[in-house]
């Protein structure tokens, strides 16, 4: 399988993969939810906690391309969009100019907050992020669907991929400024560890006879490449090809610091109001820089044969091979990017009538050049027990429609999270027998798709709790000596 940006490319179109910050947003509004605050610092945990390891651990997917841009009813059979019986006007009709794919991932490897004297609430996280973004032109899509035919022209620039990983180490605080209005910030100091930027402002495309002519200007800047001989050209399959990276031989390759600030209003005695800003910062890189430039000529392309009988992976093999020899770049020279961290807004409501249940409506901007997105959201939240709280919503934005649900459990000693959040309840199978008798994708196994826009996110949580509950501490009043 190819280690290669364009990789991305095949990972969307298989709805494969794991994506600025990875928090669960579905639970933005749950009461005693531990990890609120990194989504907004003003927040605060029902106890204070310590988490190691899997205190905090969400994995997400977001695309707004999803299986049924890719696959089509065809009588009795489903089969992909590269089949003669689906025409290209429909196939095409469903893309956009730019087609985005996020994948992001946190990990949470040391997490603690307490609660100190005039209801101050400290927090700190030691964590480990990787963060990437695909944004796919949509004559990519073109080329794959109409082929080689000759005087055939592609305009490919636009297309583009980005990749970070990042150690990162915070520490914040909530503090009341009124009895309405609390206040947080936290700190984050961030070690660089890999980084890949690419991108073409220039890719033509076109077949004249048996010869396609390329011309491209292109630029990927990137560091701890795995590159051996700098003198000779290499594609994008040799500079991220994670099986000739050497993982030991890997160093701090950056560092810098960022900040996060929020606020949450009491409105009413039953509204609550909040926002945040996140990860306002950098973070300065030592890199290699590579070009893709110049005119040439490439004779090297195969004929596509649609039929399902060969399989959608080679297919897509094939054609990622293809597209994967026309990214040809060359070492430039070195260079130390001041990279500033996509920002991320967060703006909500939440209505609490009682004390077992409440509503929320939160709006959410990530600022990112051509990988930026939005949403707005809404979820509803129950107490049904002090030990127990539910939350269900869903969403909708720049990657279409979620739904998502999650259970807290507060036990006297731990705290357990589990969450979820997808496009669609409804999935389709690839297994042998299935009713809708889909096109066989890989050569082995089984798998299971939305049908629907990808997103995924699976967020978990264990967490040692200890001391009184935030309630006890704001309200003393509501409460006596013998109150658990």
């Amino acid at each position: 399988m190819k280690k290669t940006a364009l990789l991305l490319l095949g990972l969307a179109l298989t709805l494969q993969g794991v994506r600025a910050q990875s928090d669960f947003r579905a639970a933005y509004f749950m009461d005693g939810y531990i990890y609120g605050h990194t989504m907004n610092p003003a927040l605060y945990a029902n106890r204070n906690y310590i988490g190691i390891g899997v205190g905090n651990a969400t994995v997400r997917n977001q695309s707004n391309l999803g299986f049924k841009t890719f696959f089509y009813p065809s009588g009795s059979q489903t089969v992909s969009f590269l089949d003669e019986s689906v025409a290209s006007s429909e196939f095409l009709g469903k893309l956009r100019p730019h087609n985005l794919e996020n994948i992001d991932l946190r990990e949470t490897v040391l997490s603690f907050g307490f609660w100190t004297p005039r209801n101050h609430y400290h927090t700190f996280d030691l964590s480990v992020r990787a963060v990437g973004g695909l944004s796919v032109p949509y004559d990519i899509f073109r080329f794959m669907k109409e082929g080689s035919t000759d005087g055939t022209g592609y305009d490919l620039s636009g297309l583009s991929a980005r990749a970070r990983a990042f150690a990162e180490a915070s520490y914040g605080v909530s503090r009341p400024v009124t009895d309405r209005l609390r206040i947080g910030a936290k700190a984050k100091l961030l070690v660089g560890l890999v980084y890949a930027d690419a991108r073409f402002n220039r890719f033509d495309v076109n077949l004249s006879g048996e010869r396609w002519s390329v011309a491209s200007e292109g630029e990927l800047q990137a560091s701890n490449l795995p590159i051996t001989d700098a003198s000779q050209a290499v594609q994008f399959s040799d500079l991220l090809d994670v099986d000739s990276f050497e993982w030991e031989e890997v160093r701090p390759s950056g560092y810098g610091a960022a900040v996060d600030l929020g606020a949450t209003w009491q409105a009413t005695p039953w509204l609550e109001v909040s926002g945040s800003l996140l990860d306002l910062g950098f973070i300065h890189w030592r890199m290699d820089r590579m070009t893709a430039d110049g005119n040439w000529e490439y004779t090297g392309f195969d004929n596509i044969d649609p039929s399902v009988e060969n399989g959608l992976q080679e297919q897509l093999d094939r054609k990622l091979d293809e597209l994967d020899a026309l990214t040809r770049f060359r070492r430039s020279d070195k260079g130390k990017p001041m990279d500033f961290l996509p920002l991320t807004l967060h703006a909500g409501a939440k209505a609490k009538p009682s004390d077992w249940f409440s509503a929320g409506i939160l709006a959410t901007g990530h600022v990112e050049g051509k990988y930026s997105w939005a949403e707005l959201r809404g979820s509803l939240n129950l107490e049904p027990a002090n030990w127990l709280g539910l939350t269900a919503g869903g969403a909708y934005g720049t990657f279409g429609p979620k739904v998502s649900s999650a259970l807290n459990f507060r036990l006297p000693l731990i705290a357990l999270f589990v969450g979820a959040e997808l496009s669609s309840p409804y999935f389709v199978s690839e297994r042998a027998g299935d009713s809708r008798g889909l096109v066989k994708i890989f050569k082995d196994g089984d798998a299971a798709f939305p049908r629907d826009n990808l997103n995924l996110q699976i967020a978990v949580g264990l967490n040692f709790v200890f001391g009184k509950t935030a309630d006890k501490r704001l309200n003393p009043g509501r409460y006596t000596e013998t109150d658990n």
